[in-house]
């Protein structure tokens, strides 16, 4: 029996480090931010001014979006302490002047305060979108990790979209723990 229990614990050891291995980390030294994602799931770089990563499952899966730019404190509306901003002064409707205007709606909801493995404050929230243009019309739902250090911001958003809400959350609901296990990986380098 312990010779069993002791091959079946090394075979779930085994499989573990499997599963381990097939994540991939991506350190961009040049934006300052790193990320874990499935192997084999498709990526693009330098996606555009803002957006430094794009990864994808696959067709109708999740899509993610990495965003990183410059900060600056000492802007007349931008708060000077961010770290206190983060952990202390921030309130839900923070995400909307941050993310939701890039949306034609948008709603956040499950707003929590995270740290990075260096304690720094990052937020965590799910949204639920709506966008417009003149070419297209998708509803969406994603979950969203957001910091501000003293020169960079940065935030990751892992979501899927479809034609109408329902749809969207039939397309959620099996994707949620993925999505969560990558915005929980992102990192935003320190200054």
């Amino acid at each position: 029996m312990r010779l069993f229990l002791l091959a079946t614990a090394a075979a779930c050891l085994s499989c573990a480090a499997a599963a381990l291995a097939a994540d991939k980390t991506v350190h961009d030294r040049k934006h300052g931010f790193s990320l874990t994602y499935p192997e084999e799931w498709a990526s693009e770089t330098a996606f555009d001014n803002t957006i430094r990563l794009k990864i994808k499952s696959g067709e109708g899966g999740l899509t993610c979006r990495v965003s990183e730019n410059a900060y600056d404190p000492t802007a007349p509306d931008n708060p000077p302490d961010v770290r206190a901003f983060m952990e202390e002064d921030w309130q839900v409707s923070n995400w909307q002047t941050m993310v939701g205007v890039a949306y034609e709606s948008a709603a956040f909801r499950k707003d929590r305060l995270a740290h990075f493995p260096d304690g720094y404050p990052v937020r965590i929230a799910d949204m639920d979108f709506h966008y417009a243009d003149e070419n297209v019309s998708f509803y969406g739902h994603s979950r969203i990790a957001l910091t501000l250090r003293r020169s960079h911001y940065g935030f990751v958003d892992c979501g899927v979209a479809g034609d109408n809400s329902e749809e969207v959350e039939r397309k959620w609901a099996p994707l949620a723990d993925e999505a969560e296990k990558i915005v929980s990986s992102f990192v935003l380098d320190a200054d």
